[in-house]
């Protein structure tokens, strides 16, 4: 299943290819362009997981903990 890179909808469909490959847009937000997510899952609603990229709970950043030295 091919997803918008931008929105994630499951919308995008091919309007060019040949030779330098294929150009997709999407209805929903009008992302044009060659990149694309391809994906199996048919059920998942709304773009990648992002809870990958969020700070777990009780975990320090990598910076360290903030102080205030003055």
């Amino acid at each position: 299943m091919l997803r918008c890179p931008v929105c994630g909808s499951t919308t995008i469909y091919p309007v060019t290819g040949g030779v330098f490959g294929q150009i997709y847009r999407c209805k929903e937000c009008g992302y044009r362009g060659s990149f694309v997510l391809e994906t199996e899952d048919e059920d998942h609603e709304k773009g990648p997981d992002t809870d990958s990229r969020e700070t777990k709970p009780g975990k320090e950043s990598d910076r360290g903990p903030d102080t205030d030295e003055g």
